[in-house]
């Protein structure tokens, strides 16, 4: 059976085909991040499940009929990628040093504000909820375009995701507000 025979099999709901095609690359996925990458085996493990979940929406949205190469080297390219996504967002998401944060010459009880602080913000944006939640993190902590929240979120145009990411602002700003009063 073709690659593009596959593809059309796993677009047609095949679930015998989806396993096999799952499980086929799965271990070799999972050496070569770890070989390539130096990628600990848990996070190459939930990097392969995201590329093949990717890979699978891809079909069933009809963004990938068919391929050139092979799904080896597709799933692989889609898994590179989401590696390189995963170590952008663990490197966003770890503790700066105190020279970035312009926090080293701050004494205990100023990193335990700090983390105070970081803490309410977490707790807020909880309370949040979707799509404000969505969008901010998207904007704020992922860096992302308008244009990008725009099409993920399904909003009519860029200046409706503006309008809308300035009125969660204000929402958190409010429940921050609320947190600080307790």
């Amino acid at each position: 059976m073709t690659d593009n025979e596959i593809i059309l099999r796993i677009r047609d709901k095949d679930e015998s085909i989806l396993s096999q095609t799952y499980q086929r690359y799965r271990k070799e996925f999972i050496r070569w991040l770890g070989k390539k990458y130096r990628c600990p085996e848990e996070d190459a493990e939930e990097i392969y499940q995201l590329a093949f979940f990717t890979f699978y929406d891809q079909i069933l949205t009809g963004k990938l009929t068919h391929i050139v190469s092979s799904i080896k080297t597709y799933l692989f390219g889609i898994g590179k990628n989401k590696f390189y996504q995963h170590q952008r967002q663990k490197v966003r998401y770890q503790e700066l040093p105190p020279e970035i944060m312009g926090m080293e010459d701050a004494s205990e009880e100023e990193w335990q504000e700090r983390e105070m602080k970081c803490l309410k913000i977490e707790e807020a944006l909880k309370k949040l909820g979707d799509p404000c939640q969505q969008i901010l993190v998207m904007k704020i902590y992922e860096n992302r375009s308008m244009e990008y929240i725009t099409e993920k979120l399904g909003y009519k145009n860029a200046a409706t995701t503006k309008n809308q990411k300035y009125k969660c602002q204000e929402r958190l700003k409010k429940i921050l507000e609320q947190l600080t009063v307790k």
